[in-house]
């Protein structure tokens, strides 16, 4: 085709024969304009400057082929921007008011609908009141209206419905309400939903009508991205919209759910939905496939909007839904969110935990710590750290100081009330990012879960609670209080009762952050979108076909054409956004304000501002809190036989409600790059924690009752497996606030009867042991570590209660008698790390037989020696085997000294000479040694051969050992009135204790007994400890066994030279009677 015949053709169109225009069209339609090549060579011959007048002609049958032809020119961009300049609106919608012609109008709507594909040209047909026209065409259609005329007009609204500016005015013009009764009165003449007149007979779907259905689905696709209350009361039409969507899912599910789906982002439409039956819907949906990777994109998301109503959760509970929610949430960070929804729902809280809750939220916290770091503060400002603990502690000293004497506190009631209501108000505005914390709209409520307890509450609480819980137990509680205990909130003291602890509830108010636009735009737009703009496809350039919310979501499926503008309505069932702490997290003027209780008492009732569905534990009373260091082992010993049940758990809540203040001063926060993946990171980890914690509560009866102690929280037995106690125990070790919902949903695993069994048998106790002995950091340089080692020393107190309560007798001795042998393997090493009274002791270890168990599993190497060695530590010491070195503190100090014979002024006949086996010879005074030895006296001046000989033999002695025993006696030491204050000592070990070898072969009692209490004094250390033993069996005759056995038992070293001592014995010749002498020794302490 060349430019010559376009032009000869064009030439015809300036004719003034009707005829000779309309062949002219006909060429132009078939044969110039039937591709972009065509239509581009038609547009640079000018043919669109002779085609555009014919619009304005009377002749139907010419209007018809022009508006044809400049249909599928519209197709090319540039064409359609020809066309718009060439001001061919005004009489393209004068044709669509005016011509009664059914093609004519189809074919026109068609050129609109193209033509608006531009931005520019929708902006015009807008101007000239094409929306209007095409509105009262739908409305004022006939049965002579055409479904093709139809759906081209719902094809050119939802072209025009992209420019975002005029949507507010098509809104005004009842655009969506006409579309959505057109969808209406189609469904119900195919018989796709009930006929509003039953007389009226039904026809089935034509192609054409599934067409014009499909055209609806599209537009109002497009219109649901629209998040506002306004466009989504206009879907509902007649009043059907919604339930005829719902069953269009049947024959269009893809387009009528992503439609429904759009709309549950609105709070205002989910109550709708759930009454068109859109939960029974999707529930129905998903439960025919299996993978949940084949879901439908957005469903999982859908179900997380739809639980944020309490009738769109019981009707997902009704229709078994609720498993389909846990399903989700292994992939859906939404549907995970969503489970918070159920948390004040006993009933569908157990559903959730039945159908594998706790299995999902233990992989979801294991899969977090695998990319979790420790995130202790030692490395930052270790001087402001202490500066830090420094102040607390004489903050600590000032309330205490106040507290002992009672002040009246009168502030007035609207004083109380803001001032609760704006430290409720900063938890959930807090930008600090160490808090866990994550917030989701509820039945029209801000619900807001804090991980951190108020720091009010911290030392403070701490020093105020220690002078105050003396006085409960002689003088009730007076209502005047000190100002520093009446300005805290009671609602942080439920920290540990009350499984909602850290829960915070306010009212939505229109100064809620959906209230923010985006610039230019009418539209609401939640926080979380407010960056990205319209999610349209062609409304912001985005022309992939799907919006910018769904880029990094990968799935098996095609995506999404669209998804609502808002993304997510002000944080329904998912995790708060990032860009939320840039509002108002409560009104400031306007709107209801915070609930608030005139009695600071009564937290727990719904008045206070804190509804709390779920049963509480009783309060205990309690005696003061002991100033115990989990480090000193002295400490715990001197105690272990006055436990008190309701000290340790008073003391267990106590470090738990201690808040990480001095974490929160160490440094000014810094605004984080990567903010929005940190917070997304830390919500998911928050809502883990806040769901477990919730398990740990169990199921309750009745809403705000106090339940007492023991209760069969069969629930709580749930979370007592070995993986999820070790990662909630691993992300304590890691996490910036180890006194946080981990250490509490610990705490009351480990505070109950019934989950002892399971602990024991996970051998929890041995993981605390060492996490209360050792830390990856000082403690004294990281506060973490320090709480760490007292929380972890608490836990093991309180496993300790549990194990000596009547209950867990029962229980222990039953499986010693009766369990399996691995079980019982398991407690023979546990139980000496938490048993420590008489009379526990006693009963699981002789009458159980859990001793030689143990003995056993050490003979036969059935465990790490190291676990067994520090179960003998704890054993020897809970049975009261003291350390040798206590009991021997005889000397001052030692001093270093040499042998001097003065033999200087004696006569030959007065000095004698041994000879050794060495055939070296030490020369002595033989009065001095006749004077101060009985088997010397015998042997030099009695009837024996050596009394008259001058060199006297000696075997199996050294010359060293016999010249420092001579040096012993000069200094006086074998006399009863010689008091040694510094004691003359060799520093090698072995000559000493060949010196009380010889000490006891010469009958030197005194020299033995203080050579005896030197070497235990200064030279028995945890480098030393075996070879005195092994050289007491061997060539020692017994001497110091028993104190050396106690001093590698009870002896201060650390577990690793314990530990090293004992595998040298039991490498030894000497294993059997090694352990039979451990044994021995324990057995007496027991049976005493």
């Amino acid at each position: 085709m060349d430019k010559t015949y376009v032009k000869s053709v064009i030439d015809g169109l300036k004719s003034s024969s009707s005829t000779k225009i309309q062949e002219s069209l006909l060429k132009i339609r078939s044969k110039i304009a039937v591709n972009d090549a065509g239509i581009k060579l038609f547009r640079e011959c000018d043919g669109l400057d002779y085609l555009l007048p014919h619009l304005r002609k009377p002749n139907e049958r010419i209007l018809d082929i022009t508006l044809s032809i400049l249909g599928n020119c519209c197709l090319e961009e540039e064409s359609s921007l020809a066309v718009g300049k060439l001001n061919t609106f005004g009489p393209l919608v004068n044709i669509l008011k005016t011509v009664c012609r059914d093609s004519i109008v189809g074919r026109a709507c068609r050129l609109v609908g193209n033509l608006a594909q531009r931005i520019s040209n929708a902006e015009i047909l807008h101007n000239h009141g094409t929306v209007s026209a095409l509105v009262t065409l739908i409305e004022s259609r006939d049965k002579n209206t055409s479904y093709p005329t139809l759906t081209m007009a719902v094809r050119a609204i939802r072209q025009l419905w992209m420019v975002i500016d005029k949507r507010d005015e098509m809104l005004s013009l009842n655009t969506v309400r006409c579309v959505a009764i057109l969808l209406t009165t189609e469904c119900e003449s195919a018989g796709i939903i009930k006929s509003a007149n039953p007389a009226k007979e039904t026809e089935g779907l034509r192609k054409s009508q599934e067409e014009l259905i499909t055209g609806i689905l599209k537009c109002l696709g497009y219109f649901t991205t629209h998040t506002a209350s306004l466009c989504a009361e206009q879907m509902q039409g007649d009043g059907r919209g919604y339930q005829c969507l719902v069953a269009l899912t049947k024959i269009y599910e893809s387009l009528a759910l992503k439609c429904l789906m759009n709309l549950c982002y609105l709070s205002s439409c989910r109550p709708l939905l759930g009454t068109a039956g859109l939960v029974e819907c999707l529930v129905g949906i998903l439960q025919k496939i299996s993978d949940v990777a084949w879901w439908p994109e957005g469903t999982a998301r859908a179900l997380a909007q739809l639980s944020g109503e309490s009738v769109n959760r019981s009707r997902l509970r009704c229709c078994t839904g609720l498993p389909l929610l846990v399903t989700a949430a292994r992939s859906n960070p939404y549907a995970m969110h969503a489970l918070l929804q159920y948390v004040f729902d006993d009933t569908s809280f157990q559903i959730l935990v039945n159908e594998g809750l706790i299995n999902l939220l233990t992989d979801e916290l294991t899969k977090y710590l695998a990319t979790m770091n420790f995130e202790h503060s030692h490395l930052e400002n270790v001087s402001m750290l202490n500066e830090t603990i420094a102040s607390n502690e004489e903050k600590g000293k000032d309330s205490k100081g106040e507290c002992e004497t009672t002040t009246k506190y009168d502030t007035s009631t609207s004083e109380a009330k803001g001032s609760l209501f704006m430290r409720r108000r900063s938890q959930l505005s807090s930008k600090n990012e160490d808090e866990l914390k994550v917030v989701i709209e509820r039945d029209n409520m801000i619900v807001g879960f804090v991980d951190a307890v108020d720091s009010d509450a911290s030392d403070d609480s701490h020093s105020d609670d220690e002078n105050l819980l003396p006085k409960r137990k002689s003088f009730k509680r007076a209502r005047s209080r000190s100002p520093i205990i009446a300005k805290k909130s009671q609602l942080i003291k439920m920290a540990c009762k009350d499984w909602s602890a850290g829960v915070y509830w306010e009212p939505k108010s229109p100064e809620w952050p959906s209230i923010s636009q985006q610039p230019g735009s009418h539209s609401a737009m939640s926080p979380d979108r407010s960056d990205y703009g319209p999610l349209s496809p062609y409304s912001d350039g985005h022309q992939s076909g799907f919006s910018p919310e769904y880029r990094g979501f990968s799935n098996k499926r095609a995506r999404w054409d669209w998804s609502p503008e808002s993304g997510i309505s002000i944080g329904e069932g998912s995790t708060p956004s990032p860009y939320w702490t840039e509002y108002q997290w409560s009104p400031n003027s306007s709107g209801p304000t915070t609930p608030f209780s005139a009695n600071e008492e009564s937290s727990d009732s719904e008045i206070s501002g804190r509804y709390s569905p779920v049963c509480s534990d009783a309060e205990i009373e309690a005696g003061p809190i002991g100033s115990e260091d989990a480090v000193d082992m002295t400490a715990g010993r001197r105690a272990a036989n006055e436990l008190n049940a309701a000290q340790v758990a008073h003391d267990l809540d106590e470090l738990i409600m201690e808040d990480d203040e001095s974490v929160d001063e160490e440094a000014p926060l810094e605004e984080d790059n990567n903010k929005m993946d940190t917070n997304t990171k830390s919500s998911r980890i928050a809502c883990i924690l806040v769901l477990l914690f919730r398990v740990s509560h169990g199921a309750c009866s009745s809403y705000g009752a106090i339940r007492e102690e023991p209760v069969s929280n069969h629930t709580l037995e749930l979370l007592t497996g070995r993986e999820c106690l070790n990662a909630l125990l691993d992300y304590v070790e890691r996490c910036k606030r180890p006194l946080g919902r981990a250490a509490r949903i610990l705490a009351r695993v480990l505070s109950n009867a019934l989950c002892l069994m399971s602990i024991l048998k996970h051998r929890l106790a041995l993981r605390l042991h060492k996490m209360s002995v050792s830390s990856r950091h000082p403690p004294a340089k990281c506060l973490q570590c320090k709480q760490i080692i007292r929380l972890s020393a608490k836990l093991l107190t309180q496993l300790t209660i549990l194990a000596e309560s009547s209950y867990g007798i029962g229980e222990i001795s039953y499986q010693l008698l009766k369990g399996t042998p691995s079980m019982k393997q398991t407690l023979s090493l546990t139980l000496p790390y938490i048993v420590r009274t008489e009379k526990a002791l006693k009963k699981y270890f002789i009458d159980c037989s859990a001793l030689n168990l143990l003995f056993a599993i050490i003979s036969e190497s059935k465990e790490e020696l190291h676990d067994c060695v520090t179960a003998l530590m704890k054993l020897a010491s809970n049975v009261n085997i003291k350390d040798p070195k206590t009991l021997e503190n005889r000397f001052k100090d030692k001093v270093c000294v040499g042998y001097d014979p003065m033999l200087d002024n004696l006569s030959a006949d007065d000095i004698v000479t041994f000879e050794l086996d060495d055939l070296s010879t030490v020369k002595a005074n033989k009065v001095f040694l006749c004077q101060n030895s009985e088997v010397f006296s015998a042997m030099l001046m009695g009837c024996f051969k050596e009394s008259i000989e001058k060199c006297v033999r000696l075997k199996n002695v050294t010359k060293p050992a016999l010249e420092y025993l001579f040096t012993l006696l000069q200094c006086g030491l074998d006399s009863l009135k010689t008091d040694i204050q510094i004691f003359p000592m060799t520093d090698s070990l072995e000559i000493n204790l060949e010196v009380l070898l010889l000490a006891d072969r010469f009958l030197f009692e005194r020299v033995k007994e203080l050579v005896s209490s030197a070497i235990l004094q200064f030279q028995l250390t945890p480098e030393t400890a075996d070879k005195i033993y092994i050289w007491s069996l061997s060539e020692g005759m017994g001497f110091l066994c028993v104190e050396s056995t106690a001093y590698i038992l009870t002896g201060k070293m650390g577990e690793l030279d314990r530990t090293r001592s004992f595998q040298n014995i039991l490498n030894m010749k000497y294993k059997d009677q090694w352990l039979d002498d451990i044994k021995n020794m324990i057995l007496r302490q027991l049976v005493k």
